[in-house]
């Protein structure tokens, strides 16, 4: 889901058919506690292999002979139990539960391909499969009802992933798409800007493009801290106050628009950095909210 509007290819409507349909597994197969997607696949008699398949994708499903088959990569997702494992199985799922997927593979339409999952590809496909998985592993209303009471920021979403055995960006987008509080995911890879993910609040609130570039991050801020491969703190991320105006290009210094924000970051290893931003007063944020922009057609955005 990456990350401005003509990168996120799935319309709103699509995101909110293939929600509500991957919390219906979840509610069907794994109704309380966590959703394990190896038991949905057994199931639905879908068959499941662990190996080492190099680097050329997270997972694979296949049919063959009139049944269904997915290929986990150990040199991508680790371990079998891993949250990027858990991802990767809950995408193939989605390309076996959402109808049209299923249809062309079946029908021969579409071959086995490799899958990037956690929000890496630009295919509209491997885009709905993301958002079916996120919605399985995460289903919306325990999610929502977990959040709950859950201090702000990384804190909250690190929370969040532990019980729902999630990655940190996953869990920090599904909080940004649920509207859980006003923020801003921001994605870096080790090489510079990947794509960001705004909450509703922040788009109707005109907070929507954000700088791009790694010359632009404030020195010594809690973003080029983790860039710059520094230790974080015991709690895994660095923490600081900033501005509107240092992340959003549009936002003018000490214009009223120029809100007191926390940005945190956090390592992820090989995968780069993520930025969270949320304001110090949410209130504040409402307040500048425009009555001709109710609606973001593009929620990764």
């Amino acid at each position: 889901m990456a990350r401005t509007p003509s990168r996120q290819l799935v319309p709103p409507a699509r995101v909110a058919e293939i929600a509500e349909l991957a919390e219906a597994v979840a509610d069907e197969h794994c109704p309380n506690g966590g959703v394990d997607p190896e038991a949905v696949a057994d199931a639905n008699g879908i068959t499941i292999s662990f190996g080492p398949y190099q680097s050329s994708f997270d997972g694979m499903l296949e049919h063959r002979a009139g049944r269904f088959h997915i290929y986990c990569n150990l040199d991508r997702v680790r371990r079998r139990d891993s949250p990027r494992a858990r991802f990767t199985l809950a995408h193939e799922l989605g390309h076996y539960y959402l109808d049209e997927h299923r249809n062309a593979l079946a029908a021969g339409l579409a071959g086995a391909h490799g899958s990037q999952c956690q929000y890496e590809s630009r295919n509209l496909v491997e885009q709905e499969a993301d958002h079916f998985a996120s919605n399985l592993l995460m289903p919306p209303r325990r999610f929502v009802a977990a959040a709950k009471g859950l201090p702000p920021g990384l804190e909250g979403i690190m929370s969040l992933a532990r019980r729902f055995n999630t990655s940190i960006t996953s869990t920090a987008i599904r909080y940004a798409a649920t509207d859980v509080a006003p923020c801003a995911v921001i994605k870096w890879s080790w090489t510079g800007y990947a794509w960001k993910w705004l909450s509703t609040e922040f788009f109707r609130a005109r907070f929507r493009r954000t700088i791009e570039s790694r010359e632009s991050v404030s020195e010594g801020s809690p973003t080029w801290r983790a860039l710059n491969r520094e230790l974080p703190p015991d709690n895994g991320f660095f923490e600081a106050g900033t501005t509107a105006s240092a992340w959003f290009p549009s936002v003018r210094q000490g214009q009223l628009r120029d809100l007191l924000f926390i940005e945190q970051a956090i390592p992820l290893g090989r995968f780069g950095v993520l930025t969270f931003l949320y304001p110090l007063s949410e209130k504040g944020v409402r307040n500048l909210f425009s009555p001709q922009s109710d609606t973001n057609p593009f929620p990764g955005h």
